[in-house]
């Protein structure tokens, strides 16, 4: 939520306002659009947690008592993995033929952002085929 004084329009005047305390503390209100989202780590992870959960999902569908494994699991399985291949994937930019478009495996630290839209991906894998 945005409070804005008649007068003043800056971006000082925003305030955490959310009910729950430990979200207000521990999430801003701003986006970083400096960073990255969709990125080789985002579709490689995300993909494979999809497709992971879904096929573990509808196997153990057929059980008498049957089993579900929530994108939670994926959501605390992936955060290291990220972090992982944040730390050994090389750097260097990788040009498509044909085209102009570039891509880098690594453009950084691990974010928030890549862990959201994993997360999403997860849970479309989990919740059934």
């Amino acid at each position: 939520m945005k409070i804005v004084d008649g007068n003043d329009k800056d971006d000082n005047n925003e305030i955490d306002d959310n009910p729950i305390e430990q979200v207000r503390l521990t999430v801003s209100i701003k986006d970083d659009p400096t960073q990255p989202a969709l990125t080789f780590r985002t579709w490689v992870l995300g993909l494979a947690s999809c497709v992971l959960l879904a096929f573990v999902n509808h196997f153990f569908g057929y059980r008498t008592n049957p089993l579900g494994i929530s994108s939670v699991a994926a959501q605390i399985v992936t955060l290291p993995l990220g972090k992982l291949m944040a730390a050994t994937l090389p750097t260097k930019s990788i040009h498509v033929p044909l085209t102009k478009w570039s891509f880098s495996l690594n453009p950084g630290p691990f974010s928030m952002k890549e862990h959201a839209l994993i997360t999403i991906l997860a849970g479309c894998g989990s919740s059934g085929v």
